[in-house]
C-alpha cells in the first residue's frame, strides 16, 4: 500500500513513518500546500492520506475541501488530529475515518489495513 502522511508535527511524523514504514511504501509531508501539489498529479497512486486537521498554510479540511470536487480520485483519507470532535462532522468525499490524538497505535494500523479495501463511509 501506498501511504502519505501530512502532519507539521515532526515527532508525529516519524512515529507514523516508523509504524508504516516497513510495510509500505511511505511518503512525509510537513504541510497542506505540499499535500495538494503532491496530490493534483493524478498519476501519485497514493492509497491512503494521513492527515493533520491543524497546519499552519493550509489547514487539513481545506486539502479536503480543495479535493472534494475531484470525481474520480481513488485515495483515502484519515484524519488524525487533536481537533477529533470538530472533525468528526466533516462530510467529504474519501473521508473513512478520524482519529483522535493521542492515538492508540493498533487501532490506526487496523483502520488503515482496512481503509484500501473499504467504501467510503460518511
Amino acid at each position: 500500500m501506498k501511504i502519505l502522511i501530512v502532519d507539521d508535527d515532526p515527532a508525529i511524523r516519524l512515529l507514523l513513518f516508523t509504524v508504516f514504514g516497513e510495510e509500505h511504501d511511505v511518503s512525509v509531508l510537513c504541510d497542506g500546500h505540499n499535500a495538494v501539489s503532491v496530490l493534483s498529479d493524478p498519476n501519485h497512486q497514493f492509497d491512503v492520506v494521513l492527515l493533520d486537521l491543524k497546519m499552519p498554510r493550509l489547514s487539513g479540511e481545506m486539502v479536503l475541501e480543495f479535493l472534494s470536487g475531484w470525481q474520480n480520485i481513488k485515495t483515502k483519507f484519515i484524519i488524525i488530529s487533536g481537533f477529533h470532535d470538530e472533525a468528526r462532522h466533516f462530510k467529504y468525499p474519501n473521508l473513512v475515518a478520524t482519529l483522535a490524538k493521542p492515538f492508540n497505535i493498533k487501532e490506526l494500523v487496523r483502520i488503515v489495513e482496512s481503509a484500501q479495501g473499504s467504501a467510503v463511509t460518511s
